[in-house]
């Protein structure tokens, strides 16, 4: 049974590891695309958009029309209550009850063009009372109704509502400035991680190259040892730099899987598959103008964007701030009809009425300096974003002049080393023939095949830097110089 067992485990063991590994291609653009719909980041941003958004929106309303009903089904409610009785000439405590159905519906309408509240309000209730000692038992029934409109105006005083939905408004277009940013990182984010697999992957390749060509020149030293051609020395250095290129092969291989793992994590793919890269990076020239390339960032760029609103909102503060504690006239009129009576079919006829009017006016005496340091405050945070923005101003241009830089001096380095890789694999072919005649040594192959080395690295390199700069420049302008036109981007969601 035991033995059993252990077949049994082989078989499942051996099963697991023949099963065919999910291999997924990807090429740059489909790696965006899929980060930009399945991966945590893009889910992450368009969650905090939606909570921003909707907390905003709440507060742009405030010249909603607010519909209130309040019911009462029943109220009910017992005591004793102290009553003179003129019969016996003294106080005497009798049992009151009381029990109530009631409704209540009130509608409000502020006004964001004029900062008033038009409010339109009823109220109809049905009573029923007892009271009494024993044997004098008196029961009441009556019913009740009142309609009321009102209005109610600050006058001389800066109109909150119309501020507040301005402010949420600003707020809103801040969050959608903020998605779209964080589009454009996701994109870029997802081009490094890219491209950063892509060279560890090629390193991986040129390491194995020289793992093959340095087999192959331990080989050939070897048979001229033997031969007695090349001192033992010779042998021995050979040797060294087999084990050396192997060793850094097995480093390369895991540096690769590392960045690998990355980029499925970034996109959002199963941890077990296995991705095959595939990327174009054959050098095109792409024409940057300096001029453009400032002006779009300033037009674009959200840290700009935000900066001008954050300096609105501020200046709507000091507004605020500033109206706290002047002199404050409030406006306040009503109309109503009320009637009550024993019948129900009677109380929505033969109506009384109300009329009210009221100029109420609030003067601000003294607070300790309350009112006028908070008033400062704002004023100083207002001071605040007006710094904010010219300095964001000045760095985005700093940015954009360094971005240029480094795209130009990748540029350059790539038009010298693609030379440098030709001459260098020229160089090592003859290094080859020349070992195998025997005239060079064994530490002149190496140093051959070092220089071939560098040189496509340092060429992939220059590549993929040029490639990143590009993309760099695309993120912080919203302009696509390689296709001369906007960035395309996703809408915000609705929901």
């Amino acid at each position: 049974m035991k033995t059993l067992l252990i077949y049994i485990s082989l078989i499942l063991f051996c099963s697991c590891n023949l099963l065919p590994q999910v291999i997924t291609e990807l090429t740059l653009d489909s790696s965006i695309t899929i980060a930009l719909n399945n991966s945590f980041a893009i889910k992450n941003a368009t969650e905090q958009y939606l909570a921003l958004r909707n907390s905003y929106e709440s507060q742009s309303l405030v010249d909603a029309t607010t519909v209130d009903l309040s019911l009462s089904l029943p109220e009910y409610s017992e005591s004793l209550t102290n009553q003179f009785n003129p019969l016996s000439q003294r106080y005497e405590f009798y049992q009151l009850k009381s029990t109530q159905l009631r409704s209540s519906l009130s509608i409000n309408q502020p006004i964001s063009l004029i900062g008033g509240t038009l409010s339109l309000s009823g109220d109809f209730f049905k009573r029923n009372q007892s009271s009494g000692q024993a044997g004098t038992i008196e029961e009441i029934k009556d019913y009740f109704s009142y309609f009321r409109i009102g209005f109610q105006q600050p006058l001389f005083s800066p109109n909150v509502l119309r501020i507040t939905k301005n402010q949420a408004n600003l707020r809103i277009s801040q969050a959608n400035s903020n998605y779209v940013r964080d589009q454009l990182d996701i994109i870029y984010e997802v081009t490094e991680a890219f491209f950063t697999t892509y060279r560890l992957g090629q390193v991986e390749q040129i390491s194995a190259e020289q793992v093959t060509q340095n087999e192959e020149s331990y080989k050939t030293a070897k048979g001229k040892f033997t031969s007695g051609l090349i001192p033992e020395v010779e042998l021995l250095q050979s040797e060294v730099d087999l084990v050396t290129s192997r060793n850094q092969l097995l480093n390369d291989q895991r540096e690769a899987l590392r960045a690998a793992n990355a980029l499925k994590l970034l996109l959002g793919l199963p941890m077990s598959g296995k991705i095959v890269l595939k990327a174009d990076l054959q050098y095109t020239p792409v024409r940057i103008d300096q001029d453009i390339a400032t002006q779009k960032a300033l037009e674009n760029r959200s840290e700009m964007l935000n900066a001008q609103r954050a300096r609105e909102i501020s200046s709507m503060d000091v507004d605020l701030a500033s109206s706290q504690r002047h002199i404050r006239f409030d406006l306040s009129a009503g109309y109503g009809l009320n009637r009550n009576d024993t019948r129900i079919e009677s109380v929505f006829q033969d109506f009384g009425r109300t009329r009210t009017i009221s100029l109420g006016v609030m003067v601000p005496i003294f607070d300790w300096g309350r009112h006028s340091r908070a008033v400062d405050a704002a004023r100083a945070q207002w001071r605040s974003t007006e710094l904010t923005y010219a300095n964001t101003e000045q760095q985005i241009r700093q940015e954009i002049l360094d971005l240029i830089s480094r795209i130009t001096v990748a540029e350059s380095r790539i038009q010298v080393l693609a030379k440098s890789v030709e001459v260098a694999q020229k160089s090592y072919v003859i290094s080859i023939e020349r070992f195998r005649v025997g005239t060079i040594t064994s530490n002149d192959l190496a140093l051959a095949q070092q220089r071939l080395t560098t040189s496509k690295l340092n060429n992939l390199v220059a590549l993929i830097d040029y490639r990143l700069g590009i993309a760099d420049l695309t993120r912080k302008t919203l302009w696509d110089f390689e296709k001369n036109q906007p960035v395309i981007i996703l809408p915000p969601p609705e929901n």
